[in-house]
């Protein structure tokens, strides 16, 4: 979370920016203005039209005119199923930038990092990279020509990493590999099925509004968030969880360390009849070389800039935990915000500017329900319609299943409030949960139009924030109250 600039400010469509203004004033955002480089963009076309301007040349010869060609093309298209429209992509990425990256890579020893552009006009590496740890300085260089925006994901077909390559050697010849930067896929350990009734209920609340580093910007509300929503669980008239089973961590507290160590507990504790419930704020992370972003721990280290993504909480981290937890109901709490608000007096963090090539100095990278399913839920599509249940037909069950609410959509900014004293989406959330006796799902519902109209009361009606929930079933009305 970045707190957001004051209304004159330079603005992004990326999510939540908490940003305080040296006016001391909570500002407002509004959504990127698309603004065209003063130098002569390059084009990316889709490979579909490229194909069909070969098709032209190649039956030039036969008498055949382009016409006819793409007509044949289109034909061979609606044949098959469909046709997608061609769609020109204006990359702001100029040789220039390109020989810039080229340039930090030879004064950091990538003597064989190489790099070109990808069909969508973004920078993509390229060449040789003895481990895993130059490939994230490669990638981390690149960010801070041209901005997050126009850097594009590692696909390990167009890189050659010598100790991948090593590794590979090793497992082939029947040796271990233990390369320390190995990603490991989570195994989901919990059986098929649904819960029991409701045993034991664990819960963790993580805060983070100074950080070690005074320079990531701060944020005002996060620590006292994170103390709203402990109060509340542990509250007998709230969600009367044991007070031994809540763990609240809030910023020098909230170390990675602290915060992997509670999530390992709760992970070796929970079983599958349980609850577990977890609330998370800080800043995000730029993404990575995968697309993945993390949370910014107390102690995230940002100099050189590629150790911000092994000192925060890594997103497989938090993956790992939600697939391996054994509890059938878990709710996670996202009021995180992923924007370069929070790292503009770190020199060198962002390019020139604090910006992408064509985004703003808040320019914000969050990422969309289908990411969250995807990425962290495990889950190949997003659920919609109402899915098989092992539940008997006229069975009478509370809700459970694995939830991600997340306080903005892709492309949105989560606001803090002076006037609530919070974040608003945590503010409207905790007072949902209060109002329907701890229904999760019920206060998700009341909280969405809530956010809404209270982000533009106060920041301006063209502003939005729209909080997102991502459930692993259709039935996820889980209570976290115990009379619930």
């Amino acid at each position: 979370m970045t707190r957001s600039p004051t209304r004159g400010a330079a603005r992004s469509s990326w999510r939540c920016s908490r940003h305080r203004s040296p006016r001391g004033k909570v500002g407002r955002c509004s959504p990127r203005a698309a603004r065209r480089s003063a130098v002569r963009p390059v084009v990316s076309r889709p490979h579909s039209r490229t194909a069909a301007q070969g098709r032209c040349r190649a039956l030039w010869s036969g008498r055949w005119s382009c016409a006819s060609a793409l007509a044949s093309a289109i034909a061979s298209a609606l044949l098959l199923g469909g046709i997608v429209l061609a769609q020109v992509v204006v990359s702001p990425v100029q040789p220039v930038h390109l020989q810039r990256i080229r340039e930090l890579f030879q004064v950091n020893g990538l003597t064989q990092a190489a790099i070109g552009l990808d069909r969508r006009g973004r920078v993509e590496l390229q060449g040789v990279y003895d481990n895993e740890l130059e490939v994230d300085r490669a990638f981390s260089l690149a960010q801070t020509i041209v901005g997050v925006r126009w850097v594009s994901p590692v696909t390990p077909e167009r890189i050659r990493v010598r100790a991948w390559m090593s590794c590979l050697e090793s497992l082939l010849a029947g040796r271990p590999c233990d390369a320390p930067t190995q990603r490991r896929e989570p195994v989901d350990r919990s059986p098929e099925g649904p819960p029991g009734p409701l045993q034991q209920r664990y819960a963790l609340v993580v805060g983070i509004g100074r950080f070690q580093d005074s320079r990531i910007q701060p944020l005002r509300y996060a620590a006292k968030d994170a103390a709203d929503v402990y109060r509340y669980l542990i509250d007998p008239a709230g969600g009367d969880f044991p007070p031994a089973s809540v763990a609240l961590l809030q910023d020098a507290g909230a170390t990675r360390t602290a915060v992997v160590t509670a999530l390992e507990r709760i992970k070796a504790q929970a079983g599958t009849n349980d609850l577990v419930f977890v609330y998370l704020s800080s800043h995000g992370t730029p993404p990575d070389k995968y697309g993945g972003v993390h949370l910014v721990t107390f102690d995230a280290v940002v100099k050189p800039r590629e150790q911000i993504w092994h000192s925060s909480l890594s997103e497989d981290v938090l993956r790992a935990f939600i697939q391996e937890v054994r509890a059938k109901r878990l709710i996670i709490i996202l009021d995180a915000c992923y924007s370069n608000g929070a790292y503009t007096s770190i020199p060198g963090f962002l390019p020139q500017g604090g910006k992408s090539l064509d985004g703003d100095e808040y320019e914000g990278y969050g990422r969309s329900r289908r990411d969250m399913a995807q990425r962290l839920l495990g889950m190949k599509d997003l659920v919609y319609d109402a899915t098989s249940s092992a539940d008997p037909p006229n069975a009478v069950r509370p809700g459970w299943g694995k939830v991600l609410i997340s306080a903005s959509d892709a492309g949105e900014r989560s606001w803090e409030s002076d006037q609530l004293r919070n974040s608003i989406f945590t503010h409207y959330f905790l007072q949902g949960l209060v109002r329907t006796r701890g229904s999760v799902k019920a206060a998700f519902e009341y909280s969405r139009p809530l956010v809404q109209q209270q982000v533009q009361r106060e920041k301006g009606r063209d502003i939005v924030q729209n909080p997102q929930a991502t459930p692993s079933r259709v039935e996820w009305d889980i209570s976290v109250a115990s009379k619930g």
